[in-house]
């Protein structure tokens, strides 16, 4: 409890909040900067790399997995109420995935 107490009276201070609100202007900065200057290029490129895998294999994936519930009602070992309900779901992944790829292009 002495603890909290402390850090509440230390955040009334004005010079605390000062120095509080410069560091983390500090860091911010150097992040901003970093990624101006071209430090995030690989990052980015990964990312691309990975969105474009993602436009193949989340469709390919939703088609599986659809096919997957398909058997398993067609072999009565899931209920009609719950085939429906994991279809729907499954639809609406896709349907997701592919408006995801229609906005970042």
């Amino acid at each position: 409890m002495f603890i909290k107490q402390y850090l509440a009276r230390m955040a009334q201070h004005r010079l605390v909040r000062h120095l509080y609100q410069t560091a983390v202007l500090a860091m911010l900065t150097t992040g901003v900067a970093h990624a101006q200057v071209g430090g995030l290029t690989k990052a980015r490129t990964s990312l691309e790399t990975f969105r474009d895998n993602l436009y193949i294999i989340l469709p390919i994936a939703c088609v599986v997995i659809g096919l997957v519930i398909w058997v398993l009602y067609a072999a009565e070992i899931m209920r009609k109420d719950d085939a429906v309900r994991w279809g729907i779901g499954v639809l609406g992944a896709g349907s997701v995935a592919e408006m995801v790829v229609l906005f970042w292009k």
